[in-house]
């Protein structure tokens, strides 16, 4: 993979920012220079995207996130995923093709693994946690394993599809399925690469909202079932928390997923995430109907 360090330029800004910029300074001297790369997932984000960097900035302690800021290393970041690129592609003996954006995000977003024409570019905001270490190293192998997983042609065979498709095309064919499994499967890979963290980092929690995630699993449960069911399920619906009787944490279904792959790798694959990697989610409809959260925890 083609890895784009910006960290660099983002250091220099932040060093010359002693107080926040205006939005004309920080437009010329750190967007523009980034256009090109940060386009698509701007868009993408819509209104959090281009506005939100800004308005995310805004609302900083400007002068505590500074201070910490200008402790990273933009060569250690570097070398950091690539290591992870070589980790990923060894686990699951597969080459990763696409490119790494690191820069810095202003703790709009940390990681975002965009799908276009058979690749990806990942887009990692290494400033959100890079006080944390271990969670970047979970948040990296997370979206790298979507790299690994994506452009496999037999993922897409099995519902009459080609890996080869714009990024707005993928996500219109996204079954609930395939959501499920790719999110699933890329827990369970950065859990296995990365052993022995707080759970909740595999599953974008904190220790509290995993609690309360497997506290209403039964509702999560139903909530996965009957989407994974319907001919035309949305799995955007997944990510609406209000949408659960009772409310459930932002990301529930990834703990879900997660548990389900987990599940699946011991029980039928010999805990080798290998035979994972290009399995048609089509054929596990079923086994994904069986399985529920809430009685692995009960």
């Amino acid at each position: 993979m083609e890895i784009y360090n910006k960290l660099p330029l983002f250091l220099e800004c932040i060093q010359h920012w002693k107080s926040p910029p205006s939005q004309a300074d920080f437009n010329h001297q750190y967007l523009k220079p980034l256009e090109k790369l940060l386009h698509p997932m701007l868009e993408d984000f819509g209104s959090r995207g281009r506005k939100g960097l800004y308005t995310e900035l805004k609302a900083l302690d400007w002068e505590k996130y500074r201070a910490v800021s200008l402790k990273l290393d933009s060569k250690k970041e570097e070398s950091r995923v690539e290591r992870h690129i070589l980790q990923v592609e060894n686990l699951l003996n597969t080459k990763l093709k696409g490119e790494v954006v690191l820069f810095g995000a202003f703790t709009m977003m940390d990681g975002y693994a965009r799908f276009h024409q058979g690749t990806h570019r990942v887009f990692l905001g290494v400033d959100e946690s890079h006080g944390r270490g271990a969670y970047l190293d979970v948040l990296m192998t997370h979206e790298l394993t979507h790299v690994a997983r994506e452009p496999q042609v037999n993922v897409w065979k099995g519902w009459g599809l080609s890996p080869v498709m714009t990024h707005d095309e993928f996500a219109e064919n996204m079954s609930v399925i395939e959501h499920l499994m790719s999110e699933g499967f890329s827990c369970v890979v950065s859990e296995i690469l990365n052993p022995n963290e707080d759970p909740s980092h595999y599953v974008y929690q904190t220790p509290e909202s995993l609690k309360e995630v497997f506290k209403n699993a039964k509702a999560i449960d139903e909530m996965v079932h009957s989407e994974v069911q319907k001919k035309d399920g949305d799995y955007g619906k997944l990510y609406d928390v209000k949408a659960y009787k009772p409310t459930v944490p932002l990301y529930a279904h990834y703990v879900w997923a997660w548990q389900w792959v987990k599940t699946l790798l011991h029980e039928k694959y010999n805990h080798d995430p290998k035979k994972l990697l290009d399995l048609c989610s089509k054929d596990l409809i079923e086994n994904a109907l069986e399985f529920k959260l809430s009685t692995m925890i009960s």
